[in-house]
C-alpha cells in the first residue's frame, strides 16, 4: 500500500464550505423563485387580456328612448359614453348615457 496516502486528520475532520453545507437549501429556493416568476408572468398576461377585453367596440347603433315632451338640444359621444343636453318641461338637464345608451346620471340645471 505504498500508492496510499495517509490521510491527515485535518483534512478529514475539515467542515465544508458554507456553499455546501447550504446547497439544498440554494436550489430549494431557485425553484421556488422560478415557480413565483412564472405565476407572475402569468398574472401579468391575465391582467393584460381583461384590460383589453374591456375595452369592447360600441354598438353600431342604438336606439335611445326620449320621454315625451322632451327635446334634445345638444348631443355629444366620447369613449365613455354620450352626453345629451336635454329641455323638458322640469327645465333643462344634460343626461350622460352609457355607450350602450343606458342613462346614469341627470344633470338638472337651475338659474339662480
Amino acid at each position: 500500500m505504498q500508492g496510499d496516502t495517509p490521510q491527515t486528520p485535518d483534512a478529514a475532520t475539515e467542515e465544508p464550505s458554507a456553499i455546501v453545507r447550504n446547497l439544498g437549501m440554494i436550489k430549494a429556493a431557485s425553484v421556488i423563485m422560478g415557480i413565483l416568476i412564472i405565476i407572475l408572468g402569468a398574472v401579468v398576461v391575465a391582467t393584460v387580456i381583461s384590460r383589453l377585453s374591456d375595452k369592447a367596440a360600441p354598438a353600431a347603433a342604438i336606439t335611445i328612448t326620449i320621454p315625451d315632451g322632451v327635446r334634445v338640444l345638444s348631443a355629444s359621444a366620447d369613449g365613455d359614453g354620450m352626453t345629451l343636453l336635454v329641455e323638458g318641461e322640469a327645465g333643462s338637464e344634460i343626461w350622460r348615457l352609457s355607450p350602450t345608451g343606458e342613462r346614469y346620471q341627470t344633470i338638472t340645471l337651475a338659474q339662480e
